[in-house]
């Protein structure tokens, strides 16, 4: 079966694009596999991080690392900012309670109120350095 182009299901981000350009020094934190990170601007040399400088989860998978911001799709204009859940796998919003799974691309669980993933930000490892590079 071939889909057409129309035919082809479109996320719709709902957080607004902002310039993301960051490299995180990993020697400083330990992300073993299935464990995750809030990183904010004091922990980078960037003036802001993720929309409303609200911050960046990183989560680290067995061999890769995903890069999400933390504003929650559900409440972007009260610019809420999840947290790491007491599960370093799922990112919850203190307000709606929306659960978001960091290893299934951020989105949010059958019974959350959101219907939005989180928001995804390119990451390349770079072993030599012991270092993440984050950007879109």
């Amino acid at each position: 079966m071939i889909l057409a182009p129309g035919c082809v299901e479109e996320i719709d981000e709902v957080v607004p694009d902002v310039p993301v350009n960051v490299t995180l020094a990993l020697i400083h934190y330990n992300l073993s596999p299935a464990s995750s990170l809030i990183v904010t601007n004091g922990m980078v040399s960037a003036l802001s991080l993720g929309y409303d400088n609200n911050g960046i989860i990183i989560y680290c998978d067995v061999s890769e690392f995903y890069a999400y911001d933390r504003t929650c799709p559900y409440h972007v204009e009260e610019s809420i900012a999840v947290e790491i859940s007491d599960n370093p796998l799922y990112a919850e919003c203190p307000q709606c309670h929306s659960l978001y799974q960091l290893w299934f691309s951020g989105f949010p669980t059958d019974d959350s109120p959101s219907k939005y993933p989180l928001k995804q930000y390119q990451t390349t490892y770079l072993p030599n350095s012991n270092s993440l590079h984050i950007y879109n």
